[in-house]
C-alpha cells in the first residue's frame, strides 16, 4: 500500500487546502439536521486533519474519525481533542455503529475496486434511517494539467494530473517543497482516483440497501466541476 499524506503533504493539505472542509461543514450540519440527525455519533471516513470533525463536535455530535495517514491523524487529534480518531484504510477499517457516515473530498474515489463492498460495510454500520454523505469524481474534464503550481507562505506544490487511456483513472503526481527551519525539503507522492458514472455509483449504493439522492452541491456549496454529492439513506425497516 503506497503512503499517502506523509508529514509535509498532511501539513500542506491542512494549511493550503482546508477551505473545502471549512465551507462544506455548515452545509453538512444542516443536511444532518434536516434529516432528523440533530445529535448522535458521526463517523468521518478520510477525516484528514480534523477540520470537519472539529465543527461536528462543536455542533453537538460525537465524532469518530478514520484516516490511513498517521500524520493526518496527529493533526486531527490536536485540532479536535474531544473526537476519537483511528488509523485505518478506507477498505479495511472497522466502521463503528453510527447515525451518519461522512466521506468528503473525493475519498470514495480512492477505492479502485468495486465500491459495493465498502458501501455495504457503511450500510451495515448505520442505524436505520442513517445517512451516508460523500462525493465522488464523475468526470476529470478540466482537471488535468502538465504542471500546475500552488503555493503558501512556506511551501510550493507542483502537480501533474493525467487521465489514463480508458478514462477511468486520474493520476496526480505531486512534488512538494516545504521550508522547515530555513531549509527547503522535497517530497513526492502519487495519488490515483477512480472516475465513475452516477449510474455506476447509484447502482452500487442501491444494491447495498440505500435510497440515493445526487446533486452538484452540498446545500449552497457547489462542488468542483466533475464532482457529485451523494446523500444515501439506510431504509427504515
Amino acid at each position: 500500500m503506497r503512503r499517502l499524506y506523509s508529514t509535509d503533504f498532511a501539513y500542506v493539505h491542512d494549511a493550503g487546502f482546508g477551505d473545502f472542509a471549512k465551507r462544506t461543514a455548515p452545509e453538512l450540519i444542516r443536511l444532518l439536521r434536516a434529516h432528523g440527525i440533530k445529535d448522535g455519533r458521526i463517523v468521518e471516513i478520510g477525516t484528514g486533519s480534523g477540520i470537519l470533525a472539529r465543527r461536528l463536535i462543536d455542533a453537538g455530535y460525537d465524532v469518530i474519525g478514520i484516516d490511513r495517514s498517521r500524520d493526518m491523524i496527529r493533526l486531527a487529534r490536536a485540532k479536535a481533542p474531544d473526537a476519537t480518531f483511528r488509523i485505518g484504510s478506507l477498505t479495511r477499517a472497522k466502521i463503528p455503529r453510527c447515525d451518519a457516515a461522512i466521506a468528503i473530498g473525493e475519498v470514495v474515489s480512492y477505492v479502485s475496486a468495486s465500491p459495493r463492498p465498502f458501501f455495504t460495510r457503511v450500510h451495515d454500520a448505520l442505524e436505520p434511517g442513517g445517512l451516508f454523505i460523500f462525493d465522488f469524481m464523475e468526470s476529470a474534464k478540466g482537471r488535468t494539467y502538465a504542471g500546475k503550481s500552488f503555493g503558501g507562505r512556506d511551501w510550493e506544490l507542483i502537480v501533474r494530473a493525467e487521465v489514463d487511456a480508458a478514462g477511468r483513472t486520474l493520476t496526480r503526481r505531486m512534488t512538494l517543497l516545504r521550508n522547515v527551519g530555513g531549509k527547503y525539503r522535497r517530497s513526492r507522492e502519487t495519488h490515483r482516483v477512480t472516475i465513475r458514472s452516477r449510474h455506476e455509483v447509484k447502482a452500487a449504493l442501491e444494491a447495498a440497501g440505500f435510497s440515493v439522492a445526487m446533486s452538484r452541491a452540498y446545500g449552497r456549496y457547489r462542488l468542483l466541476r466533475g464532482d457529485v454529492a451523494v446523500v444515501a439513506r439506510k431504509t427504515i425497516e
